[in-house]
């Protein structure tokens, strides 16, 4: 038996389950939310996706205290739900509480309604966009052309589920979900931020310290929208509860996205931290990593236990200099230092690290290329997804070396590393190429001058926890990373040149917390902060948002 639910596993197996995003949610979550959401006694509220009726009990249970008789709720208590053995335990419990309520077996991404709701309640399911059946991926494009709310391919069904939910609602109407945490950081939820902003009058969101469901490892937040069509929001109300506990406890704190589909994350940061970084920005001392030049993904192998190989395999295979390329090996441990040189590379090459990349040159194939390719199809390599669709499927595509590497998943955050040894690179890091003028001053001190707290503090505001804690940023993301200017770093190259030594032994050493003190303490004199309060808020900031993910990483470790 599910958690929640009062069907066996034979009748529903967790598989089902799982393909429609069914996960039942606590009963002090569900009355928290109802009792929000049912205000008056004359209210309409509909649950969506109702599963076996835990937001319709509470809704229920709000208006009995609101006077209503439980038999008398037809016209006022509405559920949808898809599977309809969910649907049949939903009106066995609703009748064993003594509510009334009409319950469907329907697709609420199709359903039309004659009259509008004061209220929408309820845990949308979380299905991918790639995994969702064909009339579910119609849906949501109807959906989306309906609202002018873009839902991408890459998105899930709480989305789409959250657009269809607001449009539902009468002018005024409220919406109270529980939502997957991509709500906050994703790029494909941020249309849906923005029509949230744009479509209520008032946000509220509740995040926890702890994991609230019990089958879950997904991070979830509570969404508390209210007066729809009646105005729009430029700020938003956050709490952090450590439990459901929690939920009555504490107040509310304002946060104020800068655009309309900014990332939410940063509400986790406090207020002199954000206005310290914007200020930093404003006064031209810091600018996105894109004004130094270009981010671009690694090249992508398909399989990289076949194209990446050690020395030792490339020459026990026969391969030549014209069968392959010089390669940063996959992973970014390595990486995690100021520059790449020949001697990092010639000590991973020794230590039997993946060092080249099985990349013939020319049309013309050496008789080992031509066996090692023949092995690979033996292995079916030439069938995987990346392979297929290219031609020859042995041929990764390739630019030039990049100037520099940028680790993307990291527990502490990312960091630029140069590329003095001009390898390629994969797509287990993002290349950059500096523009041509900057490239000498950026390989030298660019690596070493990203290494500051307002870097790190806008990695956590623009990139994504995922599991065990890592902090992960897109190349979008990496584009706009906040770093310093030409100008700051000219201005200072005296002084970082002076800390280099230091800060590469405390790298080595695995200390990024006395490197980001070191290359502080040289921009904190020259940004107009001689007492380094600015770089002190977002240190605090970034240690914070960094504790709260590794903590959530460990929670989710034990589960």
């Amino acid at each position: 038996m599910a958690y929640g639910s009062a069907l066996s596993a034979c009748e529903d197996p967790s598989c089902a389950r799982k393909s429609r995003g069914a996960f039942f949610t606590p009963a002090s979550l569900a009355d928290f939310i109802s009792r929000w959401a049912v205000r008056h006694a004359r209210d309409r509220v509909l649950e969506p996706a109702c599963g076996e009726a835990a937001f319709l009990v509470s809704a229920g249970n709000r208006f009995t205290a609101l006077g209503l008789e439980g038999s008398c709720l037809q016209d006022h208590l509405f559920g949808l739900e898809v599977h309809e053995r969910s649907a049949c335990e939903a009106r066995k419990k609703l009748a064993f509480y003594g509510l009334s309520c009409t319950v469907e077996v329907t697709d609420f991404l199709k359903a039309e309604f004659k009259e509008p709701f004061d209220a929408v309640v309820g845990n949308p399911p979380y299905v991918r966009f790639q995994v969702a059946s064909k009339d579910v991926r119609e849906s949501m494009s109807l959906i989306s052309e309906r609202s002018g709310v873009a839902i991408s391919s890459l998105s899930s069904t709480w989305a789409p589920f959250v657009v269809q939910a607001a449009m539902s609602l009468k002018e005024g109407g409220r919406l109270g979900f529980v939502l997957p945490g991509e709500l906050l950081s994703v790029n494909y939820a941020a249309p849906v931020r923005a029509f949230l902003l744009d479509s209520f009058s008032s946000l509220q969101l509740i995040t926890f310290g702890e994991r609230v469901f019990p089958e879950v490892q997904e991070e979830v937040v509570i969404l508390l929208a209210d007066g729809y069509r009646k105005g729009s929001s430029d700020c938003i109300q956050w709490r952090q509860c450590e439990t459901l506990d929690d939920l009555e406890i504490g107040s509310f704190i304002d946060f104020s996205p800068v655009a309309r589909d900014d990332r939410w994350s940063g509400l986790f940061a406090s207020g002199s931290a954000l206005r310290s970084l914007d200020g930093l920005i404003d006064r031209g001392l810091f600018v996105p990593l894109e004004s130094w030049g270009k981010v671009a993904l690694g090249s992508v192998t398909g399989n990289n236990s076949y194209f990446a190989l050690s020395d030792a395999e490339f020459s026990a295979w026969g391969l030549g200099d014209d069968d392959g390329i010089a390669l940063c090996p996959p992973g970014t441990r390595h990486l995690r230092c100021l520059d790449f040189t020949e001697d990092h590379y010639d000590s991973l090459r020794k230590n039997g690290a993946r060092v080249k990349l099985f990349c013939p040159s020319g049309e013309s194939l050496s008789e080992a290329a031509r066996s090692y390719i023949a092995y690979g199809e033996g292995r079916g390599v030439n069938e995987a997804y990346k392979c297929k669709v290219r031609s020859p499927w042995w041929r990764v595509p390739l630019g030039s070396p990049p100037d520099a590497f940028i680790t993307y998943m990291n527990a502490y955050g990312p960091n630029l590393c140069a590329n003095s040894a001009r390898v390629a690179a994969l797509n287990s890091c993002h290349g950059f190429t500096f523009s041509h003028e900057l490239r000498e001053v950026g390989q030298e001190l660019l690596p070493l001058a990203c290494l500051n707290s307002a870097t790190f503090f806008g990695a956590e505001i623009m990139g994504r926890a995922y599991g065990g804690g890592l902090l992960k940023v897109e190349p979008r993301e990496a584009a706009r990373l906040p770093v310093p200017s030409v100008s700051l770093v000219l201005k200072r190259r005296t002084e970082l040149r002076a800390i280099r030594h230091y800060v590469e032994k405390a790298l080595a050493e695995r200390d990024f917390d006395a490197a980001v003190n070191l290359v502080d303490a040289v921009l904190v004199s020259a940004s107009h902060d001689g007492d380094g309060g600015e770089f002190s808020q977002m240190s605090s900031s970034a240690t914070l948002m960094r504790l709260r993910r590794k903590k959530r990483g460990r929670s989710h470790a034990k589960s």
